[in-house]
């Protein structure tokens, strides 16, 4: 594909930006994604830049996959290498495998703890090891689970870099505990993988990147967090151009410390640099857009931007209403989508309803009697996986130990799932002679088989198990 096709002369201006970093401002519909994308068809057509020294970070795995497919569909018949396109987790998670350095730092082979292993392996056994070694506090698993969200916060805001921050931390105990526990079943956080990234790339001067990447284009700028920006620093100094794409007055992600002021002091950081705008957006009616831009202007600190709909752009419609209770809401809602599909002839997939939150579908479920009270089928979004329920769960854990017999949480998966006579209790012990010996949770399992009698009550229901 020609890089220029159908693009505006503003959106052509900016995909063809060579020879210094550069940011480009974008508001909501205003084709950043398409810009991105050509721009990374102008480096690999008109500037002949390799494609494997083109790296291209998102936010989100969404982000990856639709900026992924446009750029694939552009250039998989015409080149043999494509871009790297990742998410910066992803990116992270592949420089630490690529370099030897990182074995000193976190256990080997890299294992990062999913969700579910996360909640059920690692917060239980803490807040039972923890209320065992102190009866000073009674800990809970929001207790745990509060305690993690303050280690990855002061990996995203690189408090962790202070001096004495061990020392400081709310809790050294759970501290001390958790790294014991993650040398026994040997894993890694997802929430560190950049923090540790980071470590590598400013630490070790021979820190490997799996490219010699020249140019780097970063979505969603203004969603990256200190951390995440000292990466981006750490890479700008190994010679790559910098292009940034962003808006600041999209930055939602603050509770992971999302840090907007990196978007609005880019010209400071990176110097030489430019600063680019889209500012006409395709998306939305007029009204729409006059009530976006007036919201956004309420933050004093935000960079002043034009967002203007096209010339041809329809008036559109904004309503503000307002409910005694969820009840009412609910009924107000489907009041609506009935009018819009049964009077304004409006498609079911035209219909779109956003919550500001779900848990438990506390919201949705209301929502959902309301609207099939009307007849109206609704599709509810649901977050959870196969690998969520007991089989799933089990099968994954199985192809775990294929890849690694040796896998810690795997064979502490299957011995919570399976129907053993093995709790909480049996694996406490284990846990506690892995400790004593300096084994991990695999080792101590299989030399318990070989040797029943290093737990006495219990060694031959584990050996047998």
């Amino acid at each position: 594909m020609v890089w220029d096709k159908d693009l505006f002369e503003d959106q052509k201006e900016i995909a063809s930006h060579f020879g210094c970093h550069a940011l480009l401002i974008a508001g909501p519909g205003t084709g950043k994604t398409l810009t991105l994308t050509r721009r990374v068809l102008y480096l690999i057509e008109e500037q002949k830049i390799s494609p494997n020294q083109i790296l291209v970070l998102t936010f989100t795995r969404a982000a990856t996959a639709e900026l992924r497919n446009r750029v694939f569909d552009s250039l998989s018949h015409s080149f043999q290498e494509l871009p790297r396109i990742c998410t910066l987790h992803s990116f992270a998670l592949r420089q630490i495998l690529l370099n030897s350095k990182m074995r000193e730092i976190l256990p080997q082979p890299i294992r990062i703890a999913d969700k579910w292993e996360t909640r059920n392996i690692i917060f239980e056994d803490l807040k039972g090891i923890l209320n065992f070694e102190t009866s000073e506090i009674n800990y809970t698993i929001p207790d745990i689970k509060r305690n993690f969200n303050l280690l990855s916060t002061d990996w995203q805001t690189l408090n962790a870099e202070k001096e004495d921050w061990e020392k400081n931390f709310r809790d050294p105990r759970f501290l001390a505990a958790w790294r014991h526990h993650r040398e026994t079943y040997g894993y890694t956080l997802l929430s560190e993988l950049v923090y540790q990234l980071k470590r590598g790339l400013t630490q070790y001067e021979d820190f490997a990147l799996e490219s010699d990447y020249l140019h780097l284009l970063i979505d969603e700028y203004q969603d990256l967090n200190k951390c995440d920006l000292a990466v981006i620093s750490a890479l700008k100094d190994k010679e790559c151009e910098i292009f940034a794409s962003g808006d600041d007055d999209q930055s939602i992600y603050g509770f992971r410390f999302a840090h907007p002021e990196g978007i609005r002091r880019f010209k400071n950081n990176f110097t030489p640099s430019k600063e680019y705008n889209l500012k006409k957006c395709i998306r939305c009616d007029r009204k729409i857009i006059e009530l976006a831009n007036f919201v956004a202007a309420l933050d004093e600190h935000r960079i002043k931007k034009p967002l203007e709909c096209l010339d041809n752009a329809k008036d559109g419609e904004v309503n503000i209403l307002r409910f005694s209770n969820q009840n009412h809401e609910a009924e107000g809602v489907s009041l609506i989508c009935d009018f819009l599909i049964n009077k304004e002839n409006y498609k079911l997939g035209d219909i779109l309803i956003l919550l500001n939150r779900d848990k438990n579908r506390i919201f949705s479920s209301i929502l959902e009697n309301s609207l099939k009270k009307k007849n109206i089928p609704v599709e509810i979004q649901i977050t959870s996986s196969p690998l969520d329920i007991k089989e799933g769960r089990m099968l994954l854990s199985f192809l775990n130990l294929l890849i690694n017999p040796n896998d810690n949480l795997a064979i502490r998966t299957l011995l919570i799932l399976r129907d053993t006579k093995i709790g909480s209790v049996i694996s406490s012990q284990i846990y506690m002679l892995a400790r004593k010996k300096n084994f991990t949770f695999s080792e101590t399992i299989y030399k318990i088989m070989d040797k029943p009698s290093l737990i006495s009550r219990f060694g031959k229901r584990i050996s047998i198990e």
